[in-house]
């Protein structure tokens, strides 16, 4: 039997996984043999991710931080996943996993990363990085200032395609927490700090994706406000991360999970492009670019370098918000 205090610091753990605007949609249901993971579809993106595949990957990094967390004290975990439910606001929780613990099982060393991963929205250090021959089969790499900067126009016109859909903007901004007073501050979404703005942009930045915009648009500035290929070129390593077009989007969570602390060993912290997997022309011109097969996915593009500053305080759900009582 394992002790209830254990499985509480190892969901806390699991909540350090990172997820679509740090909406932090997984919860846990403990008990001394097992635990189940759901979805909470009340903190889904319908704007921007109506599949609910970002969720789900989001559950998956949290699942696989719980197996990793788990490790640490000797404990296993069988995974057994539920078929992917249709992650809709106004449904209840959802089950996607359900684990059976194990004894004696082996320390995966990539946990001791869970704290170090962060993300850095901002410029990266020009100091050339050491992959110390880092590759994996699903993350083709691009090196080369060419790729790299074609990606970083393509992220910029993607972007700013997908943030011309006003409900997306707005959803954007719900989950940005741009006043140290805002209620839930420290506790989900993104602050000023985690978005690497001053206060004079974050002050402006309702205006902007409000009432605004469409003056801003007339005037042919919304480009120029939104662009950020100049940090991204500064990325040595953008990483296209693909998975099976049939895989179950928890256990690419899962895999995604393992690139990002993979980096994070390397001293590495990462910006996600999400514009570009988003958007199905930039999709589909990456596949083709970057010879990733058909019968694969293209889940996320990465920027991966060495931050130029320390990383921003962490915004984490305390245990009361993400456990729940077995029914």
């Amino acid at each position: 039997m394992i002790a209830m205090e254990v499985l509480e610091a190892c969901v806390a753990r699991a909540g350090l996984a990172p997820s679509a605007h740090n909406a932090q949609p997984a919860r846990w249901a403990l008990d001394h043999d097992g635990a189940t993971l759901f979805c909470d579809p009340g903190v889904t993106l319908p704007a921007s991710d109506p599949e609910g595949r970002a969720t789900a990957l989001g559950c998956g990094a949290a699942l696989e931080a719980m197996v990793l967390a788990l490790s640490a004290h000797g404990i296993g975990a069988e995974v057994d996943l539920a078929p992917m439910p249709r992650l809709t606001p106004g449904r209840g929780l959802e089950t996607l996993a359900h684990l059976r613990f194990t004894d004696a099982a082996a320390e995966d060393p990539l946990h001791r990363q869970l704290e170090a991963r962060f993300t850095w929205r901002g410029s990266f250090d020009a100091a050339p990085m050491e992959l110390y021959g880092w590759s994996r089969p699903d993350a083709r790499q691009v090196l080369d200032d060419k790729g790299r900067a074609w990606l970083a126009e393509r992220n910029d016109w993607a972007s700013l395609q997908m943030l011309r859909d006003r409900g997306l903007r707005h959803e954007l901004l719900d989950w940005m927490r741009l006043s140290p007073g805002h209620p839930r501050a420290d506790l989900d979404g993104m602050d000023r700090a985690a978005l690497n703005l001053g206060l004079a942009r974050a002050m402006a930045l309702p205006l902007v994706f409000g009432p605004l915009w469409r003056g801003l648009e007339a005037a042919g500035l919304t480009p120029r406000l939104t662009a950020e290929a100049a940090a991204t070129r500064t990325a040595p390593v953008i990483a296209l991360f693909h998975r099976p077009r049939s895989e179950h989007p928890v256990e690419s969570g899962r895999a995604y999970l393992r690139l990002c602390l993979e980096a994070a060993q390397l001293g590495m912290a990462g910006w996600p492009m999400a514009a570009l997997s988003d958007h199905p022309a930039t999709n589909g011109e990456i596949c083709t670019r970057f010879g990733i097969a058909p019968d694969r996915r293209l889940i996320q593009a990465v920027r991966f370098g060495k931050p130029t500053g320390p990383a921003p305080p962490r915004a984490r759900r305390p245990l009361a918000e993400v456990l729940v009582s077995r029914s």
